[in-house]
């Protein structure tokens, strides 16, 4: 018989069971060679990483000049209305992704840059897009997955390092406090 695992339901974990489901979905769409399926599954599981994000870091997120200008139609869950333009934006901003430019296969961007461009190849989904913007010489492959996938990775990659800077953080604070309460207990009484 299976065990039942209780699972978390915030917004955040949902979210992040979310970015999960979609990167197996992209995955399947690489293998049955639907290139542009793919890349719309891989850019929207880290827009659903990012909107996790939003919702573990509020009150950094509530410091940015996006939220600040943003009329929000919602009183929980605001960062379910943001735009992924809009979250890579935030993201910089609070310096989830490092400022740091970098020359990659010809042009010159900050990981936010990137993400910025891989949401333009992301958005000929949209049929309207489709027909103006794109050239008809531009074919959706492998290739163009894996530039897609490399920014994804590399933006998520710095996604967890401020998790992880948070923990560390945390785990930090946790033992200066328990340092101190042992001291106070170890001295004498008068």
């Amino acid at each position: 018989m299976a065990r039942q695992v209780k699972q978390h339901n915030s917004t955040s974990d949902r979210l992040g069971r979310a970015a999960t489901q979609f990167r197996r979905e992209a995955k399947r769409c690489l293998k049955g060679k639907a290139y542009l399926a793919a890349v719309v599954m891989e850019v929207s599981a880290l827009e659903a990483s990012l909107q996790a994000m939003c919702t573990v870091y509020p009150d950094e997120v509530k410091k940015t000049t996006v939220y600040q200008r943003k009329k929000f139609r919602r009183k929980r869950d605001k960062a379910l209305e943001f735009t992924l333009s809009q979250l890579i934006n935030i993201a910089r901003e609070v310096g989830w992704f490092p400022p740091k430019l970098f020359t990659w296969a010809g042009k010159r961007a900050d990981v936010a840059g990137f993400t910025h461009e891989i949401r333009e190849v992301r958005n000929f989904v949209h049929p309207g897009r489709w027909a103006k913007e794109r050239d008809s010489t531009m074919k959706f492959s492998k290739g163009t997955y894996n530039v897609v996938l490399e920014v994804c990775d590399t933006a998520s990659s710095w996604l967890l390092h401020r998790i992880e800077q948070s923990f560390i953080k945390g785990m930090e604070r946790e033992k200066r406090l328990k340092n101190a309460r042992q001291r106070r207990e170890r001295r004498p009484r008068k």
